[in-house]
């Protein structure tokens, strides 16, 4: 029997496309398999937040609400004086934070490993993930296709790419779902789908490890419902576009493209809805060389916030990919570090002269003036701007406002 929340989750899903009346209950969906962390580690809380924005700050309400009929309406100069919420990503330019996106790819293509090693990068705060920078937290990992040994085995393969020990991590969370038991929301007669006992049991276990990052593989394996049909495709993806806002977590939706779409090369399958609904869809290919090798191409198909067309030319290296033509993975996170450390030795030396730099480009901004710095010991702007985002992304530095208020300006700090 769905929780009352949940229950008025999906009405509430329902109403936002226009369908009325109470949502069917699930009863007779099969139980619900225990929701066990891989490992035997604890649930762990996410990451360092002890100032995380209450769900109100994230999504105002506004008293200057004029209500038409049976409809709110809202004029800009309601915002006056409201904070502009920043854009945060999971991975810059990619993956959303507080969202859903969708990574496509063919049966045999590798979005597993993929989504493995990106999970892998944000539940041990390694900071990059394929040549962008990403956030750190928790992480679920709900596997609907792969079985526990095959996971184990993939994870060590990526752990040890990264110079890791996999069982010591305590950050990353699996939850193996039987094929029979493995449908999070089906469908009713209308076409709208209601959240299944299972959905309920993933988002009480993300309510109490309060992930960064939830990963779901596949959409083809948990969705009980026709994927031609828009209002199915519409109504499953907000299930976790709620989420996700409630629980200001990226989801990350596995998705096997129709025929058409692995032929066209856009990766699309079923409904075209499966693409509007989300903000960001990323697509990874199968590409032949010119001396007949395969690779791949992970490719950012939609964003709207952010610059779409994006291609990662990635190759196969130690049993995950690694970017074409890139020094390996621990070789990177000790020329990552080094740039961090040479980062942070320039601010403190400005900090100690009383002057200031700044996050966005134009004058002071902080890339540009280090690189003319003794310190950067030829360390470029480009490589400076790189590290300035892994260090936005650790929580280690941090953008305070200094000067007067009207002009909101800010400046650079470590972070207390």
């Amino acid at each position: 029997m769905l929780t009352a929340a949940n229950r008025a989750m999906a009405l509430q899903v329902f109403e936002d496309l226009g369908f009325r009346g109470e949502a069917a209950s699930n009863d007779e969906a099969p139980p619900v398999d225990s929701f066990e962390a891989f490992g035997g580690g604890e649930p762990t809380e996410r990451g360092p937040e002890p100032e995380e924005p209450p769900v109100d700050a994230r999504r105002p309400t506004y008293a200057a609400i004029t209500t038409v009929g049976s409809l709110a309406l809202i004029s800009p100069s309601a915002w006056r004086g409201v904070a502009l919420l920043r854009m945060r990503w999971l991975a810059t330019s990619r993956i959303p934070a507080s969202d859903a996106t969708i990574l496509s790819g063919d049966g045999g293509g590798g979005k597993t490993t993929v989504a493995l090693q990106l999970a892998v990068s944000v539940a041990c705060g390694l900071g990059d993930w394929l040549g962008t920078t990403v956030e750190a937290g928790p992480v679920i990992f709900f596997s609907a296709e792969e079985p526990d040994h095959e996971m184990r085995r993939r994870l060590v393969r990526v752990a040890e790419k990264r110079g890791l020990n996999p069982d010591e991590i305590e950050g990353l969370h699996f939850h193996f779902a039987s094929p029979e038991r493995c449908l999070l929301a089906v469908s009713r007669p209308d076409g709208g789908m209601v959240p299944t006992p299972l959905f309920e049991a993933l988002t009480t276990a993300a309510t109490q490890i309060r992930p960064a990052l939830i990963v779901v593989d596949s959409i083809a394996a948990t969705f009980g419902g026709n994927q031609n049909d828009r209002v199915s495709a519409r109504t499953f993806v907000s299930l976790f576009r709620r989420l996700a806002q409630d629980l200001d977590c990226s989801v990350l939706l596995l998705d096997h493209p129709s025929l058409s779409g692995i032929t066209s090369g856009t990766g699309r399958g079923g409904s075209m809805d499966w693409q509007n609904a989300t903000r960001a869809r990323l697509h990874l290919e199968t590409v032949q060389g010119d001396d007949g090798s395969s690779g791949r191409v992970l490719e950012v198909k939609k964003s709207n916030y952010g610059p779409t067309g994006e291609k990662v030319k990635l190759q196969w290296e130690d049993g995950c990919f690694v970017m074409e033509g890139t020094a390996s993975a621990p070789h990177q996170a000790a020329g990552n570090a080094v740039a961090e450390q040479r980062y942070l030795e320039c601010l403190d030396a400005l900090t100690t002269q009383g002057r200031h730099v700044c996050p966005g480009k134009g004058r002071g901004f902080a890339p540009k003036e280090f690189a003319e710095m003794p310190q950067a010991d030829g360390m470029t702007a480009r490589a400076f701007q790189a590290a300035q985002e892994r260090l936005f992304a650790a929580g280690l530095i941090e953008a305070v406002p200094y000067g007067p208020p009207s002009r909101g300006t800010k400046r650079i700090a470590r972070r207390a």
